[in-house]
């Protein structure tokens, strides 16, 4: 085993915390919070309604940090002490004994928690526009109204450019394989019934012929065990077990038009964000979406519900670059972090 390896208690700090606060100070309360734990599994050291652990700036370097300086620790506890993570408190029995003690202030923490998630949406959205401008920046406004339902116009191939708009009104999308097909079409993606058809490129293939009964079947089932595995790799049965009914409708209204591409032969072509690519690439992207995917989509399709004229299209070219956009954004923070910028 390398000499580098764990022999030893590790050194554990989290990295989120770590990017918002520094490394040392992420270490300093980590360490404090295990002091804390022992503490309350012990019912030692509660005062004030809260647990506390004590030691001098001396002897926290030598037994807790002796990897930092002492003047290291010392300016690292002023500075969480300041910043409001640490609360102080003195509750020794020598009144002579000024040794401080600690506790972690897990409400500013908690502020920290929803500064950090937000932040983190800002940026993920500003990304996801940089990485496809055209999905929003091609779609001129629309009215600050309903999106009303149009019937003139037909819209049978989802890769191609869409119709011209007729009076504000927004073109129907794919109808649903059945033989009572509804003209019926809201602003909510919800109004979308997957066609269990190919989405692919006109020019690229023949026409497919009409199938048969069992031909038909078989489509379906490959269908649903696509659309099954994408609901397992994006958390869909777990936020459907524990009743989160808002996150599950969202979830499937988009994985419904992900399974259509999943379902294509690896050959056929899809269009995102106006350009042609071999339907295996697309499949691959999909297949690397998880649940914080799936929940900041749904978030960016409400906040442009009014933008977006071709609902099918924008889900397409947004799934496509979550992945990529989501994690070139956890990447430059931790590139940040590695040189210091904390």
């Amino acid at each position: 085993m390398s000499m580098y390896l764990f022999d030893e208690q590790p050194i554990v700090a989290n990295k989120t915390l770590a990017r918002e606060i520094g490394l040392n100070e992420a270490l300093i309360l980590q360490q404090i919070n295990y002091w804390i734990e022992i503490n309350k599994k012990s019912g030692n050291n509660f005062y004030d309604g809260r647990y506390w652990t004590y030691n001098s700036i001396r002897a926290w370097q030598e037994k807790d940090f002796d990897y930092m300086s002492f003047d290291t620790v010392k300016r690292t506890f002023a500075k969480l002490e300041k910043a409001g993570f640490l609360l102080v408190g003195n509750y020794n029995k020598d009144p002579r004994d000024k040794t401080k003690w600690y506790s972690i202030n897990t409400e500013k923490l908690e502020e920290l928690y929803v500064e950090i998630e937000n932040k983190k949406k800002k940026e993920e959205l500003q990304a996801l526009e940089k990485a496809m401008p055209n999905a929003l920046g091609q779609n001129a406004p629309m009215e600050k109204c309903k999106i009303h339902q149009c019937t003139s116009v037909d819209c049978t191939n989802a890769t191609e450019q869409n119709p011209p708009m007729q009076n504000g009104n927004m073109p129907q999308p794919l109808p649903e394989n059945t033989t009572n097909n509804s003209s019926k079409i809201t602003t909510d993606i919800s109004s979308y019934n997957s066609t269990h058809h190919s989405v692919i490129d006109a020019e690229y293939s023949e026409p497919r012929k009409r199938m048969d009964g069992e031909a038909e079947i078989e489509n379906k089932n490959i269908y649903q065990n696509c659309l099954d595995e994408l609901r397992i790799q994006t958390g869909y049965y777990e936020h459907l077990e524990l009743g989160n009914k808002f996150i599950v409708k969202d979830f499937d209204e988009i994985l419904k038009i992900l399974a259509d591409i999943m379902i294509l032969d690896d050959r056929e072509l899809v269009t995102i964000n106006q350009t042609k690519l071999p339907a295996h690439i697309v499949k691959e992207r999909f297949r690397q979406l998880r649940s914080e995917h799936l929940e900041y989509l749904s978030d960016v399709i409400k906040e442009n519900e009014y933008k977006i004229r071709n609902i099918r299209a924008f889900v397409l070219t947004a799934a496509y670059n979550a992945p990529s956009g989501i994690d070139a954004h956890y990447s430059a923070l931790v590139s940040y972090d590695m040189r210091g910028g904390y």
